[in-house]
C-alpha cells in the first residue's frame, strides 16, 4: 500500500557575481545521504560530502509538526529559514548539526548563506492498521468515524477489532449471519436488529466478553439473545505511521563577504523512514 515518491529532476548551475574565480571547488552532494534532526522550531536537513569536506544544510524554524501527512509544502527562505553551504579543513560528523550544543570545531573555511529562494518538502506517509485485510488506499470509511478503512483498527465501528472478526481465513472473512456482509464490515453480526456495539451488557466497550450462552458464544453472535445496552463510544484505535521525504531547493542565492552564487535548483534527494511510530486515537462518536 505504500506509495513511491517519484524521481525528482535536479539541475544545478552556478553564477559568480564578481570577476574572480569561484571559490567553490566541488558542490557535489549527489551521492550523499540526506539526513535530518531536530523538531518543531528547529528542523535541520543536511548532506555531508566526507571526501571533499563540504556540507549543505537547511534550517527550518517552522513550528509545524512535520511528516504526519502526505503532500508538498513550500517554505520561503528568509532570516529564519535558511540554507548554508560550508567547506571545512577536516571532516565533520552528524554531531555538527545535531548536537544540542554545537561543536566549536572544525571551523568552516568557507561559509555561504542563502536566505532567499524556496525549499520544497514532499512527504509521503504510509498508514497501516495491521488488521490482516489487504485494502486499497481509498476514501472508504464504513463506520464514518473519520478513519478510512485502510488504517481503521475497527472498520465497522462495533468495538470489535477487525482482526478479531475475520475468522481463520482472512482471504475468506467470516459472515456469521450469512447476509453477504463480512463481520468486520457488519455492524449487526447476528442480524437480530441490535447493533453489535450495543450487545455489551457490562458496558466495558468489549462485546466479546458478554456471553449469555457459552455453547453459542458472545451475545453479538447469538441471534436468540437481543439484550441491548446503548453504547455511544468507540474503543481506542491504533495505527502504524511511517513517512519518507524528498527535499528540493530552488532559486538559491548563496553569498558571503566576497561573492554570490546563484543555484537554480538542487535536489537533495529522499530520506526514507524519517518518522515511524504508532498513533493512538479514539474516534469521536457521532
Amino acid at each position: 500500500m505504500k506509495k513511491i515518491l517519484g524521481i525528482l529532476f535536479a539541475c544545478v548551475s552556478f553564477i559568480s557575481c564578481n570577476d574572480g574565480d569561484i571559490i567553490v571547488t566541488s558542490f557535489d552532494f549527489d551521492n550523499q545521504n540526506l539526513q535530518a534532526c531536530g523538531g518543531p522550531g528547529a528542523y535541520v536537513f543536511f548532506k555531508i560530502n566526507t571526501s571533499t569536506q563540504e556540507s549543505i544544510s537547511l534550517k527550518l524554524n517552522t513550528t509545524d509538526v512535520l511528516f504526519l501527512e502526505s503532500g508538498t509544502v513550500n517554505y520561503s527562505l528568509n532570516e529564519s529559514n535558511f540554507v548554508n553551504y560550508r567547506k571545512f579543513g577536516e571532516g565533520i560528523s552528524t554531531d555538527y548539526f545535531c548536537s544540542s550544543i554545537p561543536p566549536i570545531s572544525p571551523l568552516a573555511q568557507q561559509n555561504y548563506l542563502a536566505n532567499s529562494g524556496t525549499a520544497s518538502l514532499t512527504t509521503i506517509t504510509t498508514l497501516e492498521d495491521n488488521d490482516n485485510v489487504d485494502e486499497q488506499i481509498n476514501t472508504t470509511d464504513t463506520d464514518e468515524d473519520g478513519l478510512l478503512n485502510y488504517y481503521d483498527f475497527d472498520d465497522d465501528g462495533d468495538n470489535i477489532p477487525t482482526s478479531a472478526e475475520l475468522g481463520d481465513d482472512p482471504s475468506n472473512p467470516r459472515d456469521s449471519d450469512g447476509d453477504g456482509i463480512a463481520d468486520y464490515l457488519d455492524d449487526d453480526d447476528d442480524n437480530d436488529s441490535v447493533l453489535t456495539r450495543n450487545e455489551d451488557l457490562n458496558s466495558n466497550l468489549n462485546p466479546l466478553d458478554d456471553i449469555t450462552d457459552p455453547t453459542v458464544g458472545p451475545d453479538y453472535l447469538n441471534s436468540n439473545i437481543s439484550n441491548e445496552t446503548t453504547i455511544n463510544e468507540y474503543i481506542l484505535h491504533t495505527y502504524a505511521l511511517s513517512s519518507d521525504i524528498g527535499l528540493i531547493l530552488q532559486n538559491l542565492v548563496l553569498f558571503n563577504d566576497e561573492e554570490q552564487l546563484i543555484i537554480e535548483l538542487i535536489d537533495l534527494g529522499m530520506l526514507p523512514n524519517i518518522l515511524q511510530g504508532t498513533v493512538p486515537v479514539t474516534p469521536i462518536f457521532n
